[in-house]
């Protein structure tokens, strides 16, 4: 029988331990059984020759006899205590947290069955894509996720070339969906650690940060995308996984594809009817006529005000949405 793979959280900041380690427990998909203790007699307890397989502490708990406990990781969170260097800030957002553990734990060779094993409910694909730009496209899908989060979790992807809304552009350096794809061919586990480690969130809808350079999302080849929606779709724990398309990315239809459904937002004036109508076409000639079927043509609102990604959701242009969800 392999061991269990435990990841410790020892804080004497009782408040602290409890809440941190109550979110780590509502994560799904860690691979770890979590502990949590507030005194040395505890941690010893818990430890009781099993040697974790994470350790996180914070700088006022950090000893070095915590090295004899035979952490594989020991994560240390700085709280201002002089002379120790943690690895992250103690006193911030518990996700940020959770994702600085999980980047150092990205290499690990995760083998937990429970850890490993496809969702029970594939992930429904959403497709937003149109030839017609400056129609809210963007506006719409992060929009529509947040609707869809009453039915389930929900994961937002961008494949834009810049993003070019600030809320979803996080504070500093980050990685983004490039990034992510360097690991594409890395082993499943490998893979779905550093996807989990670069998901944020905004308003409750995850989201991976998008490309920071379009040269890095056009050179990634169709079977790789096709590879990693997939991978998301069965791995993600996701009921919807929402895509933000451009047809900079190889392979463009074969993703539209695999959606189970597909948003084509129009225009009323002339040149986007024109562009619609073309696309079309080039559906028709290649022998994409499935991807048409399932695709529902929609003319967004013209409104003075569009709703923040991270405000109320009320107003036409959500009302708007509301309407095209339908039985998804």
């Amino acid at each position: 029988m392999k061991p269990e793979r435990i990841l410790l959280l020892y804080d004497r900041d009782e408040e602290y331990a409890h809440l941190m380690a109550e979110y780590l427990l509502g994560c799904k998909g860690l691979p770890w059984k979590i502990a949590a203790c507030t005194s040395a007699g505890d941690l010893l307890g818990i430890v009781n020759g099993r040697s974790p397989e994470v350790l996180v502490t914070s700088g006022a708990c950090y000893d070095r006899c915590l090295e004899k406990i035979g952490a594989k990781h020991t994560v240390v969170l700085n709280d201002g205590t002089s002379g120790v260097r943690g690895n992250t800030d103690k006193y911030q957002a518990a996700e940020d947290t959770l994702r600085v553990i999980l980047d150092i734990c990205a290499d690990d060779d995760v083998s937990d069955p429970a850890f490993m094993s496809p969702s029970k409910d594939r992930a429904k694909l959403i497709g937003v894509f149109s030839p017609v730009r400056r129609c809210y496209q963007t506006t719409f899908s992060v929009l529509m996720g947040r609707l869809l989060l009453d039915r389930g979790k929900v994961l937002y992807l961008s494949f834009e070339f810049c993003e070019g809304c600030e809320e979803l552009i996080p504070p500093g350096e980050c990685r983004g969906l490039s990034d992510l794809m360097y690991f594409i061919k890395s082993p499943v586990n490998v893979f779905l650690l550093r996807f989990k480690s670069m998901v944020r969130s905004i308003a409750g809808l995850d989201y991976i940060p998008c490309a920071l350079s379009g040269t890095d999302i056009s050179e990634i080849p169709e079977a790789e995308w096709k590879l990693f929606l997939s991978r998301v779709c069965d791995y993600g724990e996701y009921a919807y996984v929402i895509l933000d398309l451009s047809e900079s990315i190889r392979g463009i239809f074969e993703v539209l594809r695999m959606c189970d459904r597909i948003y084509t937002l129009t225009r009323k004036d002339r040149v986007a009817k024109r562009k619609v109508e073309s696309y079309e076409n080039v559906l028709s000639m290649y022998n994409y006529e499935d991807i048409r079927q399932k695709s529902i043509k929609c003319d967004p609102p013209s409104v003075n005000r569009v709703p923040s990604f991270s405000g109320d959701m009320n107003g036409e242009f959500v009302d708007f949405i509301v309407k095209q969800l339908g039985e998804i």
